[in-house]
């Protein structure tokens, strides 16, 4: 059975390198591009971490949720 994990990517620059640079004082997170600098404030979620390949991190960006398109 495989195992699926979400990756968030930078919707400005489609950067992988994304973020929790601090917490809100709500105690949200508040997510960092460190490729382009935006940032956006994330509530009710948080981020993990884990190693992918490089074939699967392409496939995670190939698969990215745009407006009114997504991978169900």
């Amino acid at each position: 059975m495989s195992e699926f994990i979400s990756v968030i990517f930078c919707r400005r620059c489609t950067s992988r390198y994304v973020d929790i640079s601090q917490w809100s004082d709500e105690g949200n997170a508040i997510l960092q591009c460190r490729s382009c600098g935006y940032r956006e404030e994330l509530k009710g979620f948080t981020l993990g971490r884990c190693r992918v390949s490089s074939v699967e991190l392409q496939t995670a960006r190939d698969t990215m949720a745009k407006k009114n398109k997504y991978e169900k």
